[in-house]
């Protein structure tokens, strides 16, 4: 377990995943990463969700990431059967998921029935050729390594989009890198996940037997909120907000999470 700010937050291997979590209550936040990412960039959500006593929360690391051992294959059907194991047991569930995440919890919401809703940040759901191109050469790159810690968190900050929005020191830059048996350092996450491929996002939101709400940052590069409006799901776009807009502005991802769905099919 972890103490950070007066809170004891568990780390555990579930089912194979590293996961942390934290609170109590009878509903049940699942948080879910983006490609390449951590468990880690949920941490200004965490504090919210403990400080409005609103239930327990779930932040695991998928395979191929973080502290989750690199183990193919590296599809959205395998990272939503790895997360199986740790919510049977949940009741009401909220699924919140970044980018890669937000498509395995849009997933998650067509296969449980426990899941009350989904808030999708930032899911790319336009792709071309040649940035799928782009991603297929990145999974064959060999794994590279750096002399320093200091090197490997500057070139994780970077690949993650988290340059400048978290402490090269803090927990959240550091769960990016992994030390190896001769002192040097990688990324954390397999390139090989890179491969993972196109989302079917459009499907996947209309076979979602729950509440969906996709939102993105007003400066997402990724994607705008005129391509999450298309999807004909509740859309949202966050003001001053960019890509990891839960690490930049985890207080509008909470509102959004809280945020009454009269009816699911309403844009703004």
């Amino acid at each position: 377990a972890s103490h950070r700010a007066g809170i004891t937050r568990q780390e555990t291997n579930v089912a194979g995943l590293y996961l942390r979590s934290g609170g109590t209550g009878g509903t049940t936040y699942l948080l879910l990463h983006g490609l390449g990412a951590t468990g880690e960039v949920w941490d200004g959500l965490v504090d919210l969700i403990e400080r409005n006593k609103a239930g327990r929360w779930l932040a695991p690391d998928f395979r191929g990431h973080g502290r989750s051992p690199w183990e193919k294959p590296y599809t959205y059907v395998a990272l939503m059967a790895d997360l199986i194991p740790l919510i049977n047991e949940a009741g009401r569930l909220v699924v919140v998921g970044h980018s890669m995440g937000g498509v395995v919890g849009l997933m998650l919401g067509g296969a449980l029935p426990n899941v009350d809703r989904v808030l999708g940040v930032g899911i790319k759901v336009s792709w071309n050729e040649t940035e799928l191109e782009q991603m297929q050469a990145l999974s064959t790159r060999p794994v590279r390594w750096w002399a320093t810690q200091a090197e490997a968190v500057e070139r994780y900050l970077k690949v993650s989009g988290l340059m400048g929005l978290v402490n090269p020191d803090s927990p959240t830059a550091q769960c990016g890198v992994m030390a190896g048996d001769d002192g040097q350092y990688r990324l954390a996450a397999d390139p090989e996940i890179y491969a993972i491929g196109r989302p079917p996002a459009a499907e996947l939101v209309q076979a979602a037997r729950c509440e969906v709400m996709l939102a993105c940052g007003e400066h997402d590069k990724m994607v705008d909120a005129g391509e999450l409006s298309a999807l004909d799901a509740a859309a949202r776009q966050l003001p001053s907000l960019g890509h990891n807009a839960q690490v930049e502005g985890p207080e509008q991802i909470w509102l959004l999470v809280n945020e009454p769905l009269e009816n699911n099919k309403e844009f703004s």
